[in-house]
């Protein structure tokens, strides 16, 4: 494998409206796209967009330790995509978004060159149809039950609600309105995004096991395993790890802890689909649950998910894949979900690439391009 070129794009991708968790309102997707070039002349994509709470460097040093990164992989011969992670890794050891974009974009190069699709990469039967989790939204009570029932319509038999912390009895309130509103034939999982202390934690699943909940994601803080695994061995809801799951290292850590049931996998906070997959695989040997979901990317990013997924058939939940619908921009047309589920691309790599209009609306600063 040989690069010829490396482009970084800064983007920026608004919501169609603000997202309320326990640390505040998401409005803005910030980051870049880095395009990778073979000596064939394929294509391959990746996006990194940073958020807050997974240790990851920000937008403006995503952009940079990309193109350090496209410095380092332009016109050097690389025996395949391992080596060639392995150099971007080691350039930018501590810029896990910009590594994960680097990830994907040599994964998407390696499948179209050899005309199969990035999950086939990982796994020589990849699931054709993935399953996946709707997210509800809304603020009052009502708002949230109208979504929840506008998702089962929709064919999710899987929902996800965000708690807000602080207040447990509005929290309580919410999950109420959503279990209200589908009865108790769906699964309903919820996400605290580290809000609570290990006392709260306790009170807050005594009072929410009432409501028949699928697992509970991140109640402690990430660096708190201690703290996760006595929640998790007291709790009778099923505790998963998210923020906590920050790299191999880490999720090692978990397991060893017995601090959670199910790891979340982000590739796109992991360092990309190589660390992702090799979570997976160690959660499969210790006996834990492990599934994938964006991270409010865009529609490459989620295309990157969905291969990852399509890669892990023993996976037993469904992904976290059903975003697109929350960006007011997008930088591709989005997958399509029927009933539930998104079917993985018939085209080679990940599927999909940028739209070169929306790309143009959505690029936010100087373009830096890298030639051998």
């Amino acid at each position: 494998m040989k690069i010829i070129r490396a482009r970084v794009i800064p983007i920026r991708l608004a919501l169609a409206e603000p997202i309320a968790t326990s640390r505040g309102e998401i409005r803005i997707r910030e980051g870049a796209l880095i395009e990778l070039v073979s000596e064939s002349g394929t294509r391959g994509w990746g996006e990194a967009l940073p958020l807050p709470g997974f240790g990851l460097e920000t937008a403006e040093e995503a952009v940079v330790a990309l193109e350090a990164i496209g410095r380092a992989l332009v016109a050097e011969e690389f025996a395949g995509v391992d080596t060639a992670l392995d150099c971007a890794d080691e350039t930018a050891p501590t810029a896990k978004a910009a590594r994960a974009a680097a990830d994907v974009a040599l994964h998407d190069l390696a499948a179209r060159e050899a005309g199969v699709a990035l999950a086939a990469l990982f796994e020589s039967s990849p699931l054709r149809q993935v399953t996946l989790n709707a997210l509800v939204r809304g603020t009052s009570p009502a708002e949230l039950a109208a979504s929840a029932r506008a998702a089962v319509r929709r064919g999710h038999r899987t929902l996800k609600l965000k708690l807000l912390g602080g207040d447990l009895d509005r929290d309580v309130a919410r999950v109420a309105a959503v279990r209200g509103a589908i009865g108790y034939g769906p699964h309903l999982r919820l996400d605290a995004n580290e809000a609570w202390e290990e006392d709260r934690a306790l009170a807050a699943v005594a009072r929410l096991d009432a409501f028949s909940i699928e697992f509970l994601e991140q109640p402690i803080a990430a660096d708190d395993l201690g703290a996760l695994a006595r929640v998790r061995a007291a709790s009778p809801i099923a505790i998963a790890a998210d923020e906590a799951v920050r790299d191999p290292a880490s999720a090692a850590r978990i397991l060893v802890e017995g601090a959670a049931d199910v790891l979340i996998l982000k590739p796109a906070a992991l360092g990309g689909l190589r660390a992702a997959r090799r979570i997976a695989e160690e959660a499969e040997r210790a006996g834990v649950d492990a599934l994938v979901t964006s991270f409010l990317d865009s529609s490459l990013g989620i295309a990157a998910a969905l291969q990852l997924a399509a890669s892990l058939p023993r996976a037993t939940h469904a992904a976290g894949l059903a975003t697109a619908p929350l960006l007011a921009e997008d930088l591709a047309t989005p997958l399509a979900i029927v009933d539930g589920s998104m079917a993985l691309p018939e085209t080679a790599g990940l599927g999909l690439r940028p739209d070169p209009e929306a790309l143009e609306r959505c690029t936010h600063g100087r373009t830096r391009e890298v030639r051998q």
